[in-house]
């Protein structure tokens, strides 16, 4: 983001900040969220918290955001006669979706601490596995690890990514590979796209495991357990 930011102020660009996925994370010290101008925040069904839809914006600046609520009201300047004075949407999370959110932010370090103690668990049993690479934490971050993603390589595993996914799937669990690279993306094939190996190996390669706030350790041992099973290294390390 330093460097992102440094940019921003030298032309005079407004950084807009998409950051549910580290909702209660830190960038060398300071808050996911509040690096930028404006930040954004959903509330989608599999965040950290949910509201099953929707979502937040939040700035210090105080004319933005009587603009975007204005905006997200429908504009409307005269509720009697119905005037609306711009082009407004309805954007708003109901009350009971918004009573939902706010619950579930007073439980927000609780959750961060259930995702730090699943990633950990995962860390550490996977470690001598031979072939999967596991999610990093940059010495200046503070990751809440909202996915827990491992990379496999096939030669050293055994099994590609996509394989050990149907596995998982043949064993009743959930895993899930990383979004399509937008290059690969059949409405954007035709756009310019330049040197995105980094993004095909990513998308070739990873494999999101289960970490969702309610897994439970005995759910965790069986993931486990079922990677450590297709393993070509077969060690004991992956058994929790």
């Amino acid at each position: 983001m330093d460097p992102i930011l440094d940019l921003a102020r030298k032309y005079g660009l407004v950084v807009i900040e998409d950051a549910t996925e580290s909702l209660g994370a830190s960038y060398k010290g300071r808050t996911v969220g509040h690096l930028g101008d404006i930040s954004c925040f959903s509330f989608n069904g599999n965040k950290l918290i949910t509201t099953g839809g929707g979502g937040m914006i939040a700035t210090d600046n105080q004319e933005w955001a009587e603009r975007a609520k204005y905006l997200t009201t429908q504009a409307k300047d005269d509720p009697v006669e119905f005037i609306h004075g711009a082009i407004g949407y309805n954007y708003r999370l109901t009350n009971i979706q918004a009573a939902m959110g706010c619950a579930q932010l007073e439980l927000l370090d609780e959750y961060i601490e259930a995702k730090l103690r699943i990633a950990a668990n995962y860390s550490a049993a996977l470690a001598g596995v031979k072939g999967v690479t596991l999610m990093p934490e940059a010495k200046w971050a503070n990751s809440v690890f909202w996915l827990y993603t491992i990379l496999v390589d096939a030669a050293e595993f055994g099994i590609d990514s996509r394989a050990l996914l149907q596995r998982f799937e043949e064993a009743g669990i959930q895993t899930r590979p990383l979004w399509q690279p937008m290059h690969r993306s059949p409405p954007h094939r035709a756009c310019q796209a330049y040197r995105c190996q980094v993004a095909d190996r990513l998308n070739r390669d990873a494999l999101s495991l289960p970490c969702s706030v309610g897994l439970q350790s005995h759910q965790q041992e069986r993931v486990l357990s079922v990677l450590e099973r297709h393993s070509s290294s077969g060690t004991s390390s992956a058994g929790g």
